[in-house]
């Protein structure tokens, strides 16, 4: 079996992946309609988004986005996922071959691998799989999905060519800064950023408005609920207006939204150091004029500045990539 050598690496990661990609893991959340699904793709689509992540595991959306490719005339990009903690070939092959019936393709563009609990071994193994898939043609390019740095770098030196890492990255959450972005930067990764808007918090309607009681909390959305818990981890509600009160003096000069801003934050922070893309969920498509904005925003030093005195009275970023939620 042929494994990349490290020229062969860095020469692939030359190509960077799409400034942003649209997630599709809800979206069949606000209107449980195949055909309204497809629409939305197809409008993000004309207005230049043209990759797409998706997963294994994500109920139909392979399915959908199979559809979507069948109807739409142009290039797509797909990034799905292999979800697991099964290192047989047989379950990698199984996967695979269900997920290219489901996308309707004969080789997966972009795989990314995540595997569930770090002290079994065995993921390495699992990797190879993958990387075996990547040599007989199913499979584009592999990359891994919330790995933090220490495992991460374990199977960059088992040589498994990984091009990417998709990770949780937003104001509210900066793990990344803790290892990840610095060992990304020296192997040549990029990484894949979810939770950019934090499910929905970083947004002008929070600005002004009062605590939500957990019972207000647990009644939202699941992004919602999921992402509190990074809000309370950096600090009290007070100083989270701050922070929504400086992004909205910044998008008051560009002319964007709070989100959008929010969004361009991690675009920036991306673009200093390892490259990569922001993965932006959809449901439909209310939110495609303020994605595109977000796309083209530019942060300069003062608007870093504003932000970053900000995020400093906060509590700094602790634990690595999905550190709390792998328990």
């Amino acid at each position: 079996m042929h494994y990349a050598t490290a020229l062969e690496i860095e020469e692939k990661r030359c190509a960077p992946l799409p400034r942003v990609v649209i997630g599709c893991w809800q979206l069949l959340e606000r209107d449980n309609s195949r055909d309204a699904a497809v629409r939305t793709l197809e409008a993000y689509a004309a207005a230049g988004f043209t990759a797409f992540d998706t997963a294994d595991i994500y109920g139909p959306s392979e399915s959908i986005l199979g559809a979507f490719r069948e109807a739409h005339d142009g290039p797509l990009t797909f990034h799905t996922k292999y979800v697991t903690q099964d290192s047989s070939k047989a379950n990698a092959v199984a996967v695979n071959k269900q997920s290219r019936k489901s996308l309707r393709v004969e080789s997966l563009d972009l795989v990314q691998f995540h595997w569930w609990d770090f002290s079994d071994g065995a993921y390495v193994e699992a990797a190879k799989h993958l990387v075996d898939l990547r040599t007989k043609g199913f499979i584009g390019e592999v990359a891994a999905c919330n790995f933090d740095a220490t495992h991460l770098e374990t199977l960059l030196d088992a040589g498994v060519p990984l091009v990417a890492n998709q990770v949780q990255y937003s104001l509210l959450d900066r793990r990344p800064e803790n290892g990840v972005i610095a060992l990304a930067t020296k192997r040549g990764l990029q990484l894949t950023c979810f939770g950019t808007a934090a499910g929905g918090w970083l947004s002008d309607k929070y600005l002004g408005a009062p605590e939500p009681t957990r019972s207000d909390v647990s009644k939202g959305t699941v992004s919602l609920r999921m992402y509190k818990s990074s809000l309370d981890a950096w600090g009290p509600w007070s100083l989270f207006q701050d922070l929504l009160k400086t992004l909205r003096a910044v998008g008051d000069e560009l002319d964007a939204s709070i989100s959008a801003v929010a969004v361009a934050w991690v675009l920036d922070a991306l673009d200093r150091s390892c490259g990569g893309s922001v993965i932006l969920g959809v449901r439909d498509a209310s939110h495609l004029d303020d994605h595109v904005r977000a796309r083209d925003l530019a942060l300069d030093d003062m608007h870093r500045a504003a932000i970053r005195a900000v995020l400093d009275k906060g509590a700094a970023p602790r634990g690595d990539i999905w550190s709390r939620e792998r328990g």
